[in-house]
C-alpha cells in the first residue's frame, strides 16, 4: 500500500490519541519491571477440550505434569508429557513421554497466564521448526492482540534479518486438562547448529569460542557485572562458566565498550567497528526503534553475541516485545513520537555520534521501508483473521478485553473486541512509521 494509508490511519490516530491518552504519559503503573498484584478475569466455567479448540485452524499442545501437580516455579523442572495435534492446520502431530516444564519469563511470570520453558530428552523439530531440546511457550497476556512478538519475529526473520532470530508458531495450550489459551510456542536462544550457531566458550579453547550474554538490569543470571559505563551484563549461554572464561567475558566487552567511548572511535579501521558488527546493530535497532520497545532501551532482553571467528559483538536476536507498539503506560513509550532507543540506550547513542553510522541507519531503513510498510497495513491483519477464531477462545477463557492488564495504556477500556485491539496496533504503527521516516531521513 502507498504512505498516504498511514497518514490517514496518523489523522485518525491523533484525534485518538487527543480524546484517550491524555493521562497516559502520567501512568505508571507499578514498577517498570514487575506487574502489580490485578484481577485475573479468568473464566473458570470455560474450558474447552482439545477437539473443540481443533477447529480454530491452530495446533493444540496437551501438557500433562507426571504427578499432575501445577507449574509453580521458574527453577524447578517437572516431569511431564506432551501431545501437540496439528492436523486439520497443515502441521505435524508431536508426542512425547518424557519431557520436562517448568516456568519462564520476567515481569511476564507475575501476570495470570503463565510463560514455560520445556526441555526435551532430545532435539527434535516441532511444528516444523529446525529441530532442538528447549522450547518455549509464551503466553502474551498483556498483549491483546497476541501478535506483538509474532510480529517482531516476521520482520527478524524475513525483513531485518542480518543474523538469526527465533521463529514461533500460534498454539493453544492446555495444562493438566486445563486450557491456559492461545501462546506462541517457539525456539529458545541458545548456542546451537540451527539457533545463535557459534563455537561455545565452555566447550573449545579461550580464543576460539563465543558466548550470549544480555544488556540485562536484573543481574539475575550466575554471572553478571556491570561495565565503566554502567551497561549491566548477564552471560546467557554458557551459564555456568569458570573464572577464566568469567575473564575473558568480562575483557571481550568492556573493550569494545572502551574502544567505542575513545576518542577515535569513528575510525573506519580501529573504531568500534572493529568490535562490533554494525549490520546486526542497525537491524537490531531499526525494529527496536520502531516498536518503541520499552526494555530495549538500556533495561533488560537485549540479546548480543560474541562470535569468536570474527571477533565481533554482533547485536540480536530480538526478543521480548509484547509491551512493544503503544502497549505501555511508561516512560513515554505509548506515544508514537521520540527516538526512544537513539536516546536512551548507551552504546547506541555513542554509535549515532559517528556520521557514518547514521547515514547507514538512514540507508537501511530507506532499503526497507516499503517492505516493512505492507506488513503494517496489509500483514498484521492478515495474521489477526487467521487467529480471530482462536482469539476468541482464548478472551472466552482470559476475560480482559476492556480491562486493564499490566502495562496496557489508557484508552484499552474503549477497545472491548479483539479487532479493536489489532485496529489500534496497526494504527499505532503507521503513525510510528510516519514519524520515524521523516525523523531518520534528516539524519544525514
Amino acid at each position: 500500500m502507498k504512505k498516504s494509508y498511514c497518514r490517514t490511519c496518523r489523522a485518525s490516530f491523533l484525534l485518538l490519541i487527543c480524546i484517550l491518552l491524555f493521562a497516559c504519559s502520567n501512568i505508571n503503573s507499578g514498577s517498570p519491571s514487575e506487574p502489580e498484584s490485578q484481577q485475573t478475569y479468568l473464566n473458570e466455567t470455560f474450558n474447552p477440550t482439545a477437539a473443540e479448540l481443533k477447529v480454530t485452524g491452530i495446533p493444540v499442545v496437551q501438557i500433562s505434569v507426571t504427578d499432575g501437580s501445577a507449574i509453580t516455579s521458574k527453577t524447578e523442572w517437572k516431569a511431564a508429557s506432551i501431545l501437540i495435534d496439528g492436523s486439520g492446520c497443515g502441521e505435524d502431530d508431536f508426542e512425547a513421554s518424557d519431557i520436562q516444564i517448568k516456568g519462564r519469563g520476567n515481569s511476564s511470570w507475575g501476570l495470570p497466564k503463565k510463560p514455560y520453558t520445556m526441555k526435551l530428552s532430545s532435539k527434535e523439530k516441532i511444528l516444523e521448526l529446525p529441530k532442538s531440546k528447549k522450547w518455549v511457550l509464551i503466553a502474551n497476556h498483556s498483549d491483546k492482540t497476541l501478535l506483538r512478538n509474532y510480529f517482531a519475529s516476521y520482520l527478524g526473520n524475513s525483513i531485518f534479518n542480518s543474523m538469526w532470530n527465533p521463529s514461533f508458531k500460534q498454539v493453544h495450550l492446555i495444562v493438566n486438562g486445563s486450557y491456559q489459551g492461545v501462546y506462541l510456542l517457539g525456539e529458545q536462544i541458545k548456542i546451537e547448529k540451527n539457533r545463535v550457531n557459534i563455537e561455545d566458550i565452555s566447550e573449545t579453547e579461550l580464543d576460539a569460542g563465543g558466548f550470549i550474554f544480555e544488556i540485562n538490569n536484573r543481574l539475575d543470571e550466575e554471572f553478571n557485572f556491570t561495565t565503566e559505563r554502567g551497561v549491566c551484563i548477564s552471560l546467557k549461554d554458557p551459564d555456568s562458566v569458570s573464572e577464566e572464561i568469567q575473564s575473558k567475558v568480562v575483557s571481550v566487552i568492556q573493550t569494545a565498550e572502551d574502544v567505542l567511548f575513545s576518542d577515535d572511535f569513528a575510525d573506519a579501521a580501529n573504531g568500534y567497528a572493529s568490535c562490533f558488527d554494525i549490520d546486526s546493530v542497525i537491524d537490531w535497532y531499526i525494529v527496536n526503534e520502531l516498536t518503541k520497545n520499552v526494555d530495549a532501551a538500556n533495561f533488560s532482553s537485549i540479546y548480543l553475541y560474541y562470535d569468536a571467528s570474527d571477533r565481533l559483538i554482533h547485536m540480536g536476536p530480538n526478543w521480548d516485545f509484547d509491551i512493544s507498539c503503544g502497549n505501555v503506560n511508561y516512560n513515554g513509550c505509548d506515544t508514537y513520537d521520540g527516538l526512544y532507543i537513539k536516546e536512551n540506550s548507551v552504546w547506541i547513542k555513542r554509535m549515532f555520534l559517528d556520521e557514518t553510522f547514521a547515514e547507514k541507519v538512514n540507508a537501511r531503513w530507506n532499503e526497507k521501508k516499503s517492505e516493512l510498510l505492507a506488513v503494517i497495513t496489509e500483514k498484521i491483519q492478515s495474521d489477526a483473521n487467521e487467529l480471530s477464531s482462536a482469539a476468541e477462545y482464548n478472551f472466552n477463557r482470559w476475560q480482559i478485553l476492556g480491562k486493564y492488564v499490566w502495562p496496557n495504556c489508557a484508552g484499552y477500556e474503549n477497545r472491548l473486541t479483539y479487532q479493536s485491539e489489532v485496529s489500534y496496533m496497526i494504527a499505532w504503527l503507521c503513525s510510528r512509521f510516519d514519524w520515524l521516516d521523516e525523523a531518520f531521513n534528516a539524519l544525514t
